[in-house]
């Protein structure tokens, strides 16, 4: 008998007939004698669709009422797969954030977590019942719900693995565990059998599809290995570990984000550090941020980010900064291709990544501490991610 927290995420229980699937997977599980705490999100969609609905009534939603109205659909998966799982003759219980004291500092949209109390898990356990958790979601002092970030349900299966003391922590997606790159979009994409904390993170870092680094990161600090496998097949996917090989390889994985926007904006005075809290403030991510002094007080500053988070702010931003800005323009359409690993440009066939991806269509490149990034316009942008993942694995 083992104690195993599983994670299911959102394409895992987007429709009936797979909460009904995942039901059968956990029945299999519980058969054997396990003791089960299964973490689900929100089904696939449902979250988008309650911000899309908010938005629609305000611009800047309030961020309290926000994450009230977010942790609706972790509430309706955990009814959902409770229902089925009674069904198949199954004693389950369904546990919110409020209901297993798991509590988080005040800060709404990416609350970190100080304490999980715990409440009768154990005496429910004890009891044979499967316990489903409504994954990223938590409780603030004062008795607010609060949420975790995007993909915060990974974290809730972690940080329960860890409270719990879990023999194994399973997480289960749509693809069949971490890969050389997106196989959604890579056609020779390669899957990472083994990768230890410090490399998933990096990947995290910069592609939060594969996984929450914050998750990562928790993981790491607390030496909780863990698998990423399909929901929907048989692999036993990737085993997220401490350690793996006693080497470091100059790349580990290929990421790729699309639909950026590049902000240029001259300027009187220095507003870069004001420009990034504000972005910041927003939880909008920025990077490529270049920075320089003209002449006369006037700077011109660039910075890229997600097209639509920028035209969700836009109105806002130049009524904040109309008093310093001289000009102000954004090229859209753009895409993003990160090569990650450690000093990659030693790598034997680094060079000729740039003979690959042609020159006019390189608005950025860059060397940084987890690799070499590049921001480019490209109708062409999938076959070049295919040709620069071609190359280097």
């Amino acid at each position: 008998m083992a104690r195993i927290v599983q994670k299911y995420g959102g394409t895992s229980v987007k429709d009936i007939d797979c909460i009904r699937s995942v039901a059968n997977r956990v029945k299999e599980s519980y058969g054997k004698g396990n003791e089960m705490i299964v973490v689900v999100s929100a089904r696939a969609g449902v979250t988008d669709r309650l911000i899309s609905d908010a938005k629609k009534l305000s611009a800047a939603p309030n961020s309290r009422e926000l994450d009230v109205l977010l942790c609706v659909g972790e509430q309706e998966t955990v009814a959902l797969l409770s229902i089925a799982l009674d069904a198949m003759g199954v004693r389950a219980i369904s546990r919110l954030a409020f209901q297993i004291g798991f509590q988080t500092c005040p800060s709404h949209g990416n609350a970190r977590i100080e304490n999980i109390q715990g409440a009768n898990i154990e005496k429910l356990l004890a009891e044979k019942n499967v316990i489903i958790v409504a994954g990223f979601q938590g409780i603030s002092e004062n008795g607010d719900l609060t949420t975790l970030g995007r993909g915060g349900s990974d974290l809730t299966a972690l940080a329960l693995a860890h409270r719990f003391q879990a023999d194994r922590c399973e997480i289960y997606t749509d693809v069949n565990g971490v890969y050389t790159g997106d196989p959604k979009m890579i056609q020779n994409a390669k899957l990472i059998e083994e990768i230890d904390f410090e490399s998933l993170l990096r990947l995290s870092f910069f592609d939060s599809k594969i996984m929450q680094d914050r998750s990562v990161a928790f993981a790491q600090k607390n030496n909780i290995p863990f698998t990423i496998s399909s929901t929907f097949g048989n692999s036993t996917g990737t085993s997220v570990v401490e350690q793996t090989t006693p080497y470091e390889p100059y790349v580990i994985g290929i990421t790729s984000k699309t639909s950026l926007c590049l902000v240029s904006c001259k300027s009187r005075g220095d507003i870069v550090n004001k420009v990034l809290m504000f972005f910041e403030r927003h939880g909008v991510a920025v990077s490529f941020v270049k920075h320089r002094y003209l002449n006369d007080h006037t700077f011109f500053d660039e910075i890229s980010l997600n097209m639509l988070d920028f035209s969700n702010l836009q109105d806002e931003f130049g009524k904040v900064f109309q008093p310093y800005l001289l000009s102000l323009y954004k090229e859209e359409s753009l895409s993003r291709i990160d090569v990650i690993g450690t000093n990659i440009q030693a790598h034997p066939k680094a060079s000729q990544i740039f003979d690959i991806i042609p020159q006019p269509d390189i608005l950025r490149s860059e060397y940084g501490k987890h690799g070499l990034s590049f921001l480019i316009r490209s109708a062409r942008y999938e076959d070049l991610l295919n040709d620069v993942h071609d190359l280097i694995f």
